[in-house]
This record gives structure tokens, C-alpha cells and sequence, in this order.
């Protein structure tokens, strides 16, 4: 017998495969009792203060974002107002001034609904500790960090790929260009006048400790400055002309395609706001299920979320309720919207060491 089981302050609901977990007060993990709102505000804390991408303002959210992502649905509309244009006029007793349009659009976001699902056996160490629940629900909150990473990184490979809208108008080198100083700021250049907007920049493992060896890596430890916040965060290891580096080994790496079958890394500066984030916890979005016969307890977990590349839509059709990492990472997929390329604040270097 395979069934799902809830726990109420009276007793177990037997066979309640289709009552919502939050009807009931607690629920059971392997004897554990569950109180499900609170272990979902533990896991919206590690999400929140765990998640180098938030806190370095690489991903934003606001309540305007947040409101939209709630109406639900697969896609989230952004509105957004153009740049105030065209030049002032003469005051003049005789004439009014002439009103100019506040153009404005839409962009377009899509929900990521995601799901993950574990035997009691897999959380044997937390279960053991004497807040099993608050160490689950850090175990599972550091996991959903990765994995928002994991959408994050395919979405940016979707802004580069080749018939995505940042290939030419966002991104330097390629194959034949070598990792230097000057190659760096080129990055940086594609902003031109906007290129200090570019806060941070985000490498793999390789370029970070190339740059180290030549001295254009400034430690954490050196630098003062840093938000504490930030010098928290693993991922972050020190800045590049000021800039915050985050390295990630899980950026792409065109494997054998330099000059001399060299590898080919990503390389990526980005803005504050270069992202919009925002997260709903699912229609169900934690149970816990037992096998009876086989003695097997399950916690599950469901979530949804929003990765968008501001000043860009979603105009893909994806193949199932919420976009693949696949179909995230495929160019024409998404579009731009942002008629001002300095607007959209993320810039791409490829090179080889």
C-alpha cells in the first residue's frame, strides 16, 4: 500500500490523499511532527539571506513585482515606461509648451514551477539533531538557492546564445580572444557610457584564480567595504575593479574551442536589477508521503518562481507547464523589449586562458 498521510492535533487522517496539507495543523516525517507554515517561513529565510544573487542585487524584487507574480498564471506581465526624450522648449508668454507621450510597454516573464521530492533517509542527519524541522528546512531552502542558481544561469545562457537577443548587441570575444585586463574592460565598454552600472561580475573558478595570479583580484579580506551580507556568501571571493566577484564553476564552458583546443569560459558584469526575482510558495506546496510496505517516509516540496532578464520577454511556447533549463537556455526563446541597449545591464566576455 502506497498512501499519502497527514497529522492532525486529533489524530492521523488515513488515506487523506486529497486534503491540503495546511488543512492540518502538523504533519508527520519519519514520527517528526511538521508544522508546515512555520517549516515554509525557515525555508523562506535561508532563501532570502543564503542567496548571493539576491543579496549582491544581481536579482531585485519589489512589491509591484511580487503582486504580479501572485495573480499567477504561466506568464507574469511587467509593465514598464520608457526614457523621457527629445529636447526642451522656449518659455514663451504667446505658446504653451507642446506635451510629449511618457511611452511606455510590457515585458514578459515566465513562472518557473518547480518540485522536488526526498526519502527521510536523505535528511537522516537533520532528522536526528534536536530541530529537525528548522534543519530541514534549511537543507531544503539551501537546495532551492542552487537550483534558482541552476535557472538562472540557463536563462542567461538563453540571452547569449546564438539568435538570442544579447549574441551581438551585450557580448565580446569569443574563441580566438584570450583572458587579459583589456579584454575585461571591453566587457564592461559594450555599456559604454553606462559601464559603471556594471556592480559585479560573475566567473568561473579558472578566470577568477588566472586574474589572482596576476594581481587583479582584490581578496574579500581586503576589502573592507563589502557589505557584511555579502562577504557571507561562498560564492563571493573579492572584487575586480571594484566590482564584487562571484565565481560559479557551473557557468558554461565551451569545451576544446579556443586557439589550441584551449576551453573556452563565460564570463558575465551585471547591473543592480539586472533580474527580477520574485517567489509563491505552489497550490501544495509541502506533504510528506509514506510507503508502507516498503517503510519509506517522503518530504516534498513545491515552489514557484521568477528569474527575468529585465528589458527582455519570454516569447517561447514551453513544452510542458513551466519552461525546461533547456528551453530557458535556447536564444529565441526570449526577445528584447528595451530599445536602449545601456538599459539592459548584463554583459557577456568569452575567452580562453
Amino acid at each position: 500500500m502506497y498512501r499519502k498521510f497527514l497529522l492532525t492535533q486529533g489524530g492521523r487522517a488515513a488515506g487523506a490523499t486529497s486534503v491540503n496539507p495546511f488543512e492540518a495543523r502538523t504533519m508527520l516525517l519519519a514520527g517528526i511532527p511538521f508544522i508546515p507554515q512555520l517549516f515554509l517561513e525557515y525555508q523562506q529565510e535561508e532563501l532570502q539571506n543564503r542567496n548571493a544573487l539576491v543579496t549582491s542585487g544581481l536579482m531585485v524584487t519589489n512589491e509591484a513585482i511580487q503582486a504580479e507574480f501572485a495573480k499567477g498564471g504561466k506568464t507574469i506581465d511587467l509593465p514598464f515606461f520608457g526614457d523621457l526624450t527629445g529636447d526642451s522648449e522656449i518659455l514663451d508668454d504667446t505658446a504653451g509648451l507642446t506635451a510629449a507621450t511618457l511611452a511606455g510597454d510590457v515585458q514578459t516573464g515566465v513562472r518557473n514551477m518547480r518540485g522536488r521530492a526526498w526519502k527521510a533517509s536523505d535528511l537522516a542527519g537533520e532528522l536526528a539533531g534536536s530541530d529537525p524541522m528548522q534543519a530541514i528546512a534549511r537543507r531544503t531552502g539551501q537546495y532551492w538557492v542552487r537550483d534558482m542558481q541552476s535557472v538562472l544561469i540557463n536563462v542567461i545562457k538563453g540571452l547569449f546564445a546564438t539568435g538570442g537577443p544579447l549574441a551581438s548587441s551585450h557580448a565580446v570575444g569569443g574563441t580566438s580572444t584570450q583572458l587579459s585586463s583589456g579584454v575585461m574592460v571591453d566587457a564592461i565598454a559594450k555599456l559604454g557610457d553606462a559601464g559603471n552600472e556594471l556592480t559585479g561580475v560573475l566567473m568561473h573558478s579558472r578566470v577568477y584564480y588566472a586574474l589572482m595570479k596576476v594581481d587583479l583580484i582584490v581578496p574579500a579580506s581586503s576589502t573592507s567595504q563589502l557589505d557584511t551580507r555579502l562577504s557571507a556568501q561562498r560564492l563571493e571571493l573579492g572584487t575586480y575593479l571594484g566590482r564584487p566577484v562571484f565565481v560559479d564553476d557551473t557557468l558554461p564552458v565551451d569545451a576544446g574551442a579556443g586557439t589550441g583546443g584551449a576551453d573556452v569560459l563565460h564570463t558575465y558584469f551585471f547591473g543592480p536589477g539586472a533580474f527580477a526575482y520574485a517567489n509563491a510558495p505552489a497550490k501544495s506546496p509541502l506533504e510528506t508521503d509514506r510507503d508502507s510496505l516498503k517503510g519509506i517516509d517522503y518530504l516534498i516540496n513545491r515552489t514557484h518562481y521568477l528569474v527575468h532578464p529585465n528589458g527582455i520577454s519570454w516569447v517561447g511556447n514551453a513544452a510542458g507547464n513551466s519552461p525546461s533549463n533547456a528551453e530557458l537556455a535556447t536564444g529565441t526563446n526570449w526577445s528584447k523589449v528595451f530599445t536602449d541597449d545601456r538599459n539592459i545591464r548584463i554583459t557577456q566576455l568569452r575567452c580562453y586562458i
